[in-house]
C-alpha cells in the first residue's frame, strides 16, 4: 500500500489517531471526520466510536442506548449533531404534536390532559422513543378506582406532577407539592410544616413501590432548608440510589455586604430516609457568592441539579442576572458547582451549619474579603445589558442552559414593541468555544491567589474562551428572493397567528410550548426538536433552514450571511435534502416527503378514546391509541 499524495494527518497510524482523539471534544472528532474520506472511520467504525463515546459522554442517553444496541458510531454522530443543532439554533424538526388544556414535559414524556367534561383524558407521548402510539388514561375512571369517595365529591383535582418509570400515584395535598420517583421508590414533599421560627418548611415522605407500602421511617422535616419555589430557589431530584435536595437561600441572611451565600445541598439513601443517614455539603464545597458582588434580578434566575454527561457526576446549575461590583450594566451568568459529599455525620453537619450561621450574624464586615476562584469552564458569561435590554422578560417564554455544548437557549417573541404587531416567535442561542490553542488544564482550573473585591471583575483564567456566538431561528428572509419554506415555518411556529404563548418548557433535546388564542381554548402544543433521530410519521420536508448568525468572534473571519446558510452543512457523510427535490433523508434520523397537507381545524379535536373491556368485565382506565399528531399532520423536518 502506498502513502503517496497523503497529507501528514492521513499518514498517521490508527493508534496515534486514537491518542489524539483523547484530547478532543465529540464535536471536534465529528468535524475532523469531514476533512477527508480517509477519516470517515472516526464516526463510522463501531470499535473506534465505542472508545470515544464511553470515555467522553458515558452518562448520555445515546451512550446508554448504544450499550444495548451496540451502535456506537450512530451514537457519536447523533451526539455531535444534537450539540451543533442546539448551539447554532437549528432544530431538526418542528410541528404541532397535540392539542390540550394543560400539559407537562418530564423526562422526554409529554403528558397532556384533554377536558371534555364529563370526560377527561390524560395522554402520554414518548418523544425519545416511538412516537406513533400514546398511552391514554381515562381520568374519571382512574379516580373512581383509586379514590371511590371522590365519585360524588368536587374537592379533588387531577393534575400531572411528575412521571418516571411508568408510575401513576395518587397524592392528596393543598400545599405546594412535588413528586420524584424511579422504578423502586417514590418520594413526595409539601411546603406545609410550620417551623419553630414561624416559617413554613418542606416535609418529605417515601413509598416503596415494590412492596406497595409507605416506608416505615417517619416523615423527614427539612428544618435547615430554606427556599420554597421549585426551579428557582429549591430543587429535588432522584439520582441512582439517593434522593437529593438543594436550595440557594439561607435561613437567616444579615444585612451585611460581606454576607456569604452558600448552597444547602443534601442527600439520603432511598431505602433509608433517616436524618442520621443524611449527608450535607460542606461550606468549602457549597460556596455560592458574596452579597458585595452586586444585586440580582430574580426574574431571570433558575436552579437545577443535573448529571454531567462527561463523567456521570452531579452538578448544580444556576443562572443569575447580576449587576457585578457596582457596575451600571447587568448580565446573565451561568454558574456550575460540583456536588461533593464528604464523610461526615448529620449531627456534625447540623452543628457546622448552625455555628456558621451564628458566626455570620455576629461578625463585623471585613473589607476586601477574598472571593474563591471560579473555574473558567464553570462560569459562562451570557448577554450583557447592550443585548439583554432588548429582551423583555414577559416576552421571553423559555430560558435554559445546556452544559454539554456551552450554550444558552431562549425562546422569545421578536415582534415589534408595538402591541398591535403580530407575534413572531424565534429561537435565540449563544455558545462559546475555546480560543485556538487554548486548553482547560489543571493550571487554569486552580488559583493560589484569591481575588479581592477591589480588583477587576475578570478573574484569572477566564480568558480561554472566545466571545459568545449568537444565532437566531428562523432567519430573516433573504432580500435576493423570498424562501417559501420560511413562511411555512413561521406560520407553524406562531400557530397561524395565535397571540398567546405560555408554559414553555424543554430539556437538552427538545422545546415544547403552548399557543392559544384564548385562555379557555385548547392549546396547540408545538415541538422543536434538536435530536436528529426524532421521527414522526407524516413529517414533511421544510427546506434547508438553519440558524442565522447575528454576532461572531472577529477572529473567526466568517461572513454572517454566508454562515447562516452553511453552518450545518456538515459534509458528504450527512446527506442534504435538495431544495427542489421530493424527499430528504438523514443518516441518523427520519425520511420525509415534501408535500404539505394542513389538516382541517376539526381534525385537531380528538375523538374520545376507546377503552377496552378488562378481563373481569369492567372497563380498564388505560389503553394505547394512535398518537394525536397523526390526525393533525403539521410537522416539518429539516434534514441535513
Amino acid at each position: 500500500m502506498t502513502l503517496t499524495g497523503l497529507s501528514g494527518l492521513q499518514r498517521l497510524p490508527y493508534e496515534l489517531v486514537a491518542y489524539i482523539v483523547e484530547d478532543l471534544d465529540i464535536e471536534d472528532v465529528f468535524n475532523w471526520s469531514l476533512c477527508s474520506k480517509r477519516f470517515q472511520y472516526l464516526i463510522r467504525e463501531n470499535r473506534f466510536c465505542k472508545r470515544v463515546v464511553l470515555s467522553k459522554v458515558p452518562a448520555s442517553l445515546e451512550a446508554e442506548e448504544a450499550l444495548e444496541s451496540g451502535s456506537f458510531a450512530r451514537a457519536l454522530r447523533r451526539i455531535a449533531k444534537r450539540r451543533n443543532a442546539l448551539s447554532q439554533a437549528s432544530p431538526y424538526a418542528v410541528g404541532i404534536v397535540a392539542c390540550a388544556d394543560s400539559y407537562e414535559f418530564i423526562g422526554g414524556k409529554l403528558c397532556y390532559i384533554i377536558e371534555a367534561r364529563p370526560h377527561r383524558w390524560l395522554r402520554v407521548l414518548d418523544l425519545h422513543g416511538p412516537t406513533d402510539w400514546e398511552l391514554v388514561v381515562d381520568i374519571p375512571m382512574l379516580i373512581r378506582a383509586a379514590l371511590p369517595r371522590a365519585a360524588k365529591c368536587r374537592k379533588y383535582k387531577f393534575r400531572v406532577l411528575y412521571q418516571a418509570a411508568g408510575i401513576t400515584f395518587r397524592l392528596e395535598s393543598i400545599a405546594k407539592i412535588f413528586v420524584r420517583n424511579n422504578d423502586k421508590f417514590l418520594y413526595f414533599g409539601t411546603h406545609s410544616w410550620m417551623g419553630a421560627d414561624g416559617f413554613r418548611k418542606w416535609v418529605i415522605k417515601g413509598f416503596d413501590i415494590d412492596k406497595l407500602i409507605w416506608l416505615p421511617q417517619p416523615r423527614i422535616f427539612l428544618t435547615d432548608m430554606a427556599g420554597c419555589d421549585v426551579g428557582s430557589t429549591a430543587c429535588f431530584e432522584i439520582f441512582g440510589e439517593y434522593f437529593y435536595g438543594l436550595s440557594n437561600q439561607s435561613l437567616f441572611e444579615a444585612d451585611d455586604p460581606e454576607w456569604t451565600s452558600r448552597y444547602y445541598c443534601f442527600r439520603f439513601p432511598l431505602n433509608e430516609p433517616k436524618l442520621d443517614k443524611m449527608e450535607v455539603m460542606e461550606e468549602k464545597d457549597s460556596w455560592r457568592r458574596k452579597h458585595s458582588e452586586g444585586p440580582i434580578d430574580d426574574r431571570w434566575g433558575f436552579l437545577s441539579l443535573e448529571i454531567d454527561e462527561s463523567n456521570g457526576g452531579i452538578v448544580i446549575l444556576e443562572c443569575r442576572k447580576e449587576w457585578l461590583e457596582g457596575q451600571s450594566t447587568s448580565r446573565r451568568i451561568y454558574y456550575t458547582t460540583e456536588v461533593v459529599f464528604r464523610q461526615t455525620s448529620i449531627q456534625e453537619s447540623q452543628q457546622r451549619i448552625r455555628a456558621a450561621t451564628a458566626r455570620r450574624l455576629g461578625d463585623r464586615p471585613q473589607n476586601h474579603a477574598p472571593i474563591p476562584f471560579r473555574r473558567p469552564d464553570y462560569v459562562h458569561v451570557g448577554d450583557d445589558s447592550s443585548v439583554i435590554s432588548l429582551l423583555v422578560r414577559s416576552k421571553t417564554y423559555f430560558c435554559t442552559y445546556i452544559r454539554s455544548c456551552h450554550t444558552f437557549v431562549d425562546l422569545i417573541d421578536d415582534a415589534s414593541m408595538d402591541t398591535s404587531s403580530p407575534q413572531r416567535l424565534r429561537l435565540r442561542t449563544g455558545y462559546r468555544r475555546l480560543k485556538p490553542g487554548e486548553r482547560i488544564t489543571l493550571d487554569n482550573l486552580t488559583s493560589d491567589k484569591p481575588r479581592v473585591l477591589s480588583e477587576s471583575s475578570e478573574q484569572p483564567g477566564m480568558h480561554p474562551y472566545q466571545a459568545n456566538t449568537i444565532f437566531v431561528w428562523p432567519p430573516e428572509q433573504d432580500s435576493s428572493g423570498p424562501n417559501p419554506y420560511l413562511d411555512r415555518v413561521r406560520h407553524l411556529l406562531n400557530v397561524d397567528g395565535r397571540q398567546i404563548c405560555m408554559n414553555a418548557t424543554g430539556d437538552d433535546r427538545s422545546i415544547i410550548y403552548a399557543a392559544s388564542g384564548d385562555s379557555k381554548d385548547p392549546k396547540a402544543l408545538v415541538l422543536l426538536s434538536f435530536d436528529p433521530a426524532t421521527k414522526f410519521e407524516g413529517m414533511e420536508y421544510g427546506g434547508n433552514i438553519v440558524g442565522q448568525r447575528t454576532s461572531h468572534n472577529p477572529t473567526e473571519g466568517i461572513d454572517d450571511g454566508a454562515n447562516s446558510r452553511t453552518a450545518l452543512q456538515f459534509g458528504p457523510n450527512v446527506p442534504l435534502g435538495a431544495v427542489g427535490g421530493t424527499r430528504c433523508t438523514n443518516a441518523d434520523g427520519p425520511t420525509c416527503s415534501t408535500s404539505w397537507h394542513a389538516a382541517p381545524a376539526s381534525s385537531a379535536t380528538p375523538s374520545p378514546p376507546f377503552i377496552p373491556d378488562a378481563p373481569e368485565g369492567t372497563n380498564s382506565w388505560a389503553s394505547y391509541e394512535r398518537a394525536m399528531h397523526l390526525e393533525i399532520q403539521r410537522k416539518l423536518c429539516f434534514s441535513r
